[in-house]
């Protein structure tokens, strides 16, 4: 019986979006804020870009740091939930619930036509694959399993980020890379399509598999926004 192999898919120019920081929101996250994300390197070699299919999910992850989570003893419930590193340096974490109006300012919602291959990680493939170099880990940090939910946890991040190093990694027999990022869900629902986009040594300020589109300003009114805001439930300030 042949062992599974991974689910590698063609972007084929998908439209994605994302929200970043003005003036080129699709420009690589400075080094010193690098590796706390989910698919970012662990050993700091490349960094990650995350765009997602549509602009509400881009505006589910990012806001979900505020989210209203504190039981009324005080036990935080999103304990292990990293917030973007350069938000919380510019803005430390808010009461929970709320997001001061100042967050929109310097931020904008771009869109752009994506290409290359990524590793699909939500397929049970891809799972029975990366499995048996990854179970150990996965018991050693705490996971009962090396499992599609351990794919998804806020916390311990070292998991992914070891998967992210070997996928990168991955080369064909000329030496080329094999993929160029992974293919993921949201922890926040199925339906949220993601995608991680590894930096390369011939990578410039911005990925050379994203083809730019338009880019403005976020808008406080924007419904999108609105409807990632209603459903963590969070106010602004």
């Amino acid at each position: 019986m042949p062992a599974p192999e991974l689910s590698i898919i063609e972007a084929n120019r998908a439209l994605v979006w994302r929200v970043g920081r003005a003036p080129d929101p699709w420009a690589w996250i400075d080094h010193r804020y690098a590796g706390h994300q989910r698919w970012d390197d662990i050993g700091g070699v490349f960094r990650t870009i995350y765009v997602a299919d549509s602009l509400y999910a881009c505006f589910v992850e990012v806001l979900a740091y505020s989210r209203p989570d504190v039981q009324p003893g005080g036990m935080d419930l999103l304990e292990g939930i990293v917030e973007d590193p350069e938000d919380a340096a510019e803005y430390p974490v808010p009461r929970a619930g709320t997001i001061p109006r100042e967050w929109i300012h310097g931020r904008m919602v771009a869109e752009a036509t994506l290409a290359g291959r990524y590793v699909d990680v939500r397929t049970a493939t891809s799972v029975a694959t990366l499995r048996p170099h990854f179970v150990k880990l996965a018991l050693t940090l705490g996971f009962p399993d090396f499992d599609a939910a351990a794919l998804k946890s806020a916390d311990p991040r070292e998991l992914t980020q070891h998967i992210a190093a070997h996928l990168y990694a991955l080369t064909d027999a000329d030496g080329h890379a094999i993929v160029d990022g992974i293919r993921f869900a949201s922890r926040h629902g199925d339906n949220l399509s993601m995608w991680a986009i590894f930096e390369r040594s011939d990578d410039g300020v911005v990925s050379q598999h994203l083809e730019q589109g338009s880019a403005r300003l976020v808008d406080l009114n924007h419904p999108d926004l609105a409807r990632a805001m209603d459903l963590h439930q969070l106010t602004w300030t």
